[in-house]
């Protein structure tokens, strides 16, 4: 019996065309286990160019998990759905050329003995992909593998930083810590340990200088490498946040007061105009629990 796989794939372009990155995974369909993960930046494209890359590339990573493996393709893209499932016409000679791509992959899946089928999903369910592509878009490029390969891993990932499978009754956690420096950097981290209890977390930090002294103090406290993100910062808090949560399990995320300020105010439905009015000293943490359907707590804020 064939094993089963299923591709998550998403592809996105800022600006479209702007610059444009893709994303894609593989899960064991019948565990949900997490078996590899890809992403890339793709210079200037189309949103649907770097959709059909990350169907691509999210075939290619099943194929070399399992030559022989039943496949099933979700995706939030209708277009490509419908047009590698062939029931809508390709006319976009760009389209053409990648959905035979993305054919030559099926086909050497079918000819081992697999078989690929697509289908269609709402964007809501395809956040890891999304998240993924994200990574793309910034510059990023993954090839991680989680079933015991020795695949290469892209330079400042963190395996604690890996997708973590939703469980039923347990949300997403995000603690925020306010960047401090000197005396404030090393309260933080020892906050953050009495909270976590010192197991290694997915820390990240945005690029000014306090954050990532705190954050390399944070780090030292929980055992793991800080991994910097540049988009943690005012404008782009709200794209950084959804990246997060998609990712799921804990996250530590260290940056700047007006950083926390606008992730307080985006999960609360604040105007931009109001954020200011959040109180956040440096050092502080606060914590955000997202539940499944979008519910989202704000658990504390300003805690020493």
């Amino acid at each position: 019996m064939s094993r089963r796989l299923t591709v998550e794939a998403d592809g996105g372009s800022r600006g479209n065309p702007g610059v444009a990155g893709y994303g894609a995974l593989v899960r064991d369909t019948d565990s949900g286990a997490l078996l590899a993960e890809r992403a890339e930046p793709l210079g200037k494209v189309s949103n649907n160019v770097a959709e059909y890359r990350g169907l691509i590339a999210g075939l290619e990573a099943a194929h070399a998990i399992d030559p022989g493996a039943d496949v099933l393709v979700r995706m939030d893209s209708k277009l490509v759905v419908e047009q590698m499932a062939g029931r809508w016409k390709i006319k976009h000679e760009d389209m053409r050329r990648l959905a035979l791509q993305a054919r030559e992959v099926a086909n050497a899946l079918r000819e081992a003995g697999g078989s690929v089928r697509y289908e269609w999903i709402p964007r809501a369910e395809n956040k890891a992909a999304d998240a993924l592509s994200n990574d793309g878009m910034d510059g990023l490029t993954v090839d991680r593998r989680h079933d015991g390969s020795d695949a290469p891993e892209a330079p400042g990932a963190s395996d604690a930083c890996a997708p973590v499978p939703v469980r039923e009754g347990t949300p997403v956690r995000v603690v925020l810590v306010a960047a401090a420096s000197g005396d404030g950097a090393r309260s933080a981290a020892a906050s953050v340990q009495r909270l976590l209890g010192g197991a290694p977390r997915c820390l990240l930090t945005g690029s000014a200088d306090e954050a990532v002294e705190t954050a390399a103090e944070v780090g030292d406290a929980l055992g793991v490498d800080p991994v910097v993100d540049a988009a943690w910062s005012p404008d782009g808090a709200a794209q950084a946040w959804e990246r997060v949560v998609a990712r799921g399990g804990t996250t530590v995320v260290v940056c700047d007061a007006g950083t926390v300020r606008a992730v307080l105010g985006h999960v609360l439905g604040m105007p931009r105009e109001r954020w200011g009015r959040l109180a956040v000293a440096a050092g502080s943490l606060a914590g955000v629990e997202v539940w499944p359907g979008d519910d989202v707590s704000v658990a504390f804020t300003n805690r020493a």
